[in-house]
């Protein structure tokens, strides 16, 4: 019978042929916390984005900058000395493993890994115990993207590939440290079309939510005109919402309403 976790190794064949070798740094991951994002940039251009869960707000991942030093392949898992972890025990390698089919060490006891595929359903949102956690298609194709970039395991992509096909062969790769990886915390996004607010998932805005997404916008170099009307309407959103980038005339607050007066109707007092 036809397993999508035998097609496994065919698609990363694919998905990474479309990415040369040569074209793979200088390479930055960046993380968003509110919007359970991980974004691939290459030479400052975004190449790849994929669903992550981070930490709930009992466990935030926090918000810093790492290299990536350490990758291990079909990691087994110990459960760490945690009240959380009381009760769990030990896994072999494999694609139910809690750490999944890669984990690539950030910094202290927190890592980007792979998830079983009883998670996925929880990708986009906090959920971790402060870990980033991936797909597994997704955890496996990132650390080849990461390998590539970094130039300084000692590891063919026969190897690779080997390791990619066996989930129990375990390996784990000292690194050159030269992918660098930003954990953050936006509130706002802008691309070339939309404005983006994400929920206030570890409630670090602490009533200024308006103050820290025109914040975002202004660094991102966005109007905050349709992001302030929208929360005058409709307050903090409990979801992501998208917003046309450029404000329409109709949507304008009247000239006489201040930003103070948008944030009280707002509710955000």
């Amino acid at each position: 019978m036809f397993s999508i976790r035998q097609a496994v190794p065919a698609l990363f064949a694919v998905a990474l042929a479309t990415v040369p070798a040569a074209a793979q740094g200088p390479m930055e991951i960046v993380v968003n916390v509110p919007a359970g994002r991980l974004d691939v940039f290459e030479n400052g251009a975004r190449v790849r984005s994929y669903p992550v869960s981070v930490g709930t707000p009992r466990h935030a991942t926090p918000t810093r900058q790492a290299s990536i030093r350490r990758m291990v392949w079909n990691p087994s898992w110990t459960p760490p000395d945690a009240a959380w972890a009381r009760d769990e025990k030990p896994a072999a390698p494999g694609w139910g493993n809690p750490m999944g089919r890669v984990k690539m060490h950030l910094f202290d006891d927190y890592y980007v890994h792979g998830t079983p595929a009883r998670n996925e359903r929880f990708l986009g949102r906090p959920a971790s115990h402060g870990c980033i956690r991936m797909r597994n298609a997704d955890v496996m194709e990132l650390a080849q993207l990461v390998l590539r970039a970094d130039g300084g395991a000692a590891v063919s992509d026969e190897t690779v590939q080997r390791l990619v096909n066996n989930p129990r062969a375990t390996r784990e790769l000292a690194l050159a440290g030269r992918v660098r990886v930003r954990v953050e915390y936006r509130l706002a996004e802008a691309d070339a079309e939309s404005v983006t607010l994400h929920p206030d998932v570890y409630a670090r805005a602490r009533g200024q939510y308006l103050t820290r997404v025109q914040q975002d916008l202004r660094t991102a170099g966005a109007d905050a005109t349709a992001a302030v009307e929208h929360l005058a309407v409709a307050g903090i959103p409990s979801a992501a919402v998208r917003l046309p980038r450029a404000p329409m005339p109709a949507l304008l607050p009247a000239p006489s309403m201040s930003l103070s007066a948008v944030a009280f109707h707002a509710g955000l007092r």
